[in-house]
């Protein structure tokens, strides 16, 4: 019997936990005027105490701190509250298939995960080049402009933190928000691209928020600027971050998820679950059996379709369920054609299927509609490769009839 994993749903409802401690991962935009010990520093001012760590050597990216045995040591150094991703300051613009930072983002926050799975991931959205990115104008026109860098810039980081449930620190907005708004405030070096002291303290002030969800407002640390300077960029900040506390994903704070890996065997009637999580685990099916292991196996003896649901509360009190669908069905055939004499359609073979008793047109397809494969039939036994997996067939006859049914390809 074949065990067929169809679809994952997953729901959730998150507890918030304490925030405590911040590590910051990124590169020069972090370093600059030491934004992690300002942030620390206006935390203070408000009666706030964080602990801070930092790993940003110059130039870095999110696959660089991946793969850097200093970056994964200060993730697994202590079970950080919140986790700073920054991505390399061009790379965080542009589109998906230009840049690994979505791939990455997703390994790290695995990474800072299996460390605490409390924590929460922060991406620290950049902002814009003052006159826009020449070195990438060629390859990317957007990136000519300061505003049109500065929307990809959002958009980017916006996405990245909903698929990963994370939050966004909106730095870059709030930098816009200066720069339309407060002109005389210089925010940039004179290289257009690093932060001012006054910019580093715009940065900070947006993490407060982010993090705290409460306004920095009213702040007694300025850092190196005039006080009036100061409350110019608290302000901002606060309004850039709380107005829009849905759109930074600050509403669905991460912590858990009960999604959950499937490893089954083609050849037997059982699966085994797999999850990492150190909390509490409850395992249903709706062919009775049930669980409280981290690592569960079902075993299905009679064909049919089954729903295996995980429910999982992890050690800050955050739950999360997700859902299974499985099918089992018979190896190779699973439905032929409905008329007598009808082409057989069946699988011998890993990534083969044999027809057999029919010529024409034969297509295989997704169960979304997709084709897998097309072929003309000349022979009346054929044996051709096709990818792993259920499909659909059909097969349009030279006499003008039409065969369908299921397969599934081990």
């Amino acid at each position: 019997m074949r065990i067929l994993p169809i679809v994952l749903l997953a729901s959730a409802l998150h507890a918030q936990a304490q925030q405590t401690s911040v590590l910051f991962l990124g590169n020069s935009y972090t370093t600059a005027n030491d934004l992690p010990n300002m942030f620390r520093q206006l935390a203070l001012s408000l009666g706030t105490t964080v602990d801070v760590g930092v790993h940003a050597p110059g130039g870095y990216t999110l696959e660089d701190h991946y793969i850097d045995a200093a970056s994964v040591a200060a993730i697994a150094s202590q079970p950080w509250d919140f986790v700073a991703l920054q991505e390399q300051s061009q790379l965080g613009a542009f589109p998906s298939t230009g840049t690994t930072m979505g791939v990455y983002a997703a390994q790290l926050i695995q990474m800072i995960e299996a460390t605490n799975e409390c924590a929460w991931p922060v991406f620290y959205m950049t902002w814009g080049r003052e006159n826009g990115d020449a070195q990438s104008c060629v390859n990317y026109p957007f990136m000519c402009t300061y505003e049109s860098m500065q929307q990809a810039l959002r958009d980017n980081y916006v996405s990245i933190a909903v698929e990963n449930d994370a939050y966004t620190a909106p730095v870059g907005v709030a930098w816009k928000h200066v720069r339309d708004d407060q002109p005389a405030i210089d925010l940039y070096e004179p290289d257009g691209s690093h932060p001012t002291a006054a910019g580093t303290y715009l940065a900070a002030c947006v993490f407060y928020c982010t993090l705290f969800q409460q306004p920095c407002s009213g702040a007694s640390y300025y850092s190196t600027l005039t006080a009036a300077t100061a409350t110019i960029l608290q302000d901002i900040a606060s309004a850039t971050v709380l107005d829009s506390l849905d759109t930074w994903n600050l509403n669905v704070p991460n912590g858990t998820d009960a999604s959950f890996i499937v490893e089954d065997d083609p050849w037997s009637n059982d699966v085994i679950c797999h999850h990492p999580g150190q909390g509490g685990h409850w395992w249903t099916c709706t062919n009775g059996q049930t669980s409280t292991t981290a690592d569960p196996m079902f075993t299905f003896d009679n064909l049919g379709t089954y729903i295996i649901t995980h429910a999982y509360a992890d050690p800050c009190g955050n739950s999360d369920t997700a859902t299974w669908f499985v099918e089992a069905v018979p190896i190779g055939v699973i439905e032929q054609g409905l008329v007598p004499g009808s082409p057989t359609v069946w699988s011998p073979a890993p990534s083969a299927v044999e027809v057999t008793g029919g010529t024409g047109e034969l297509w295989i397809g997704d169960p979304l509609g997709r084709t897998v494969l097309q072929q003309l039939l000349n022979d009346d036994r054929a044996r051709l490769h096709c990818p792993p997996g259920l499909h659909v067939w059909r097969i349009h006859d030279r006499a003008g009839n039409s065969h369908s049914g299921k397969i599934m390809v081990p």
